[in-house]
């Protein structure tokens, strides 16, 4: 996982398709690697396609934004 984050810092659709590619314990890997990457680049920086892609893509965007404002809030 730490190969691919620093192999592919600035491209987090490469890292990932990187990670995929060489098979073993790929699935795992790549859920630390798109979470590292995802808070290295920030949302804006995913690949829209990627996200839409998702399996009921509306409902975890509605868990995220949830999530977010529960922490902004806890922050204040």
């Amino acid at each position: 996982m730490i190969h691919f984050a620093g192999k592919y810092t600035d491209n987090f659709e490469e890292a990932l398709l990187a990670n995929a590619n060489c098979g073993g314990e790929n699935v795992h890997r790549g859920c630390v690697l798109g979470a590292v990457l995802g808070a290295h680049h920030g949302e804006s920086r995913i690949p829209a396609h990627l996200k839409d892609g998702l399996y009921d893509a509306a409902t975890i965007r509605k868990e995220i934004e949830a999530f977010k404002a529960a922490v902004a809030k806890s922050s204040m």
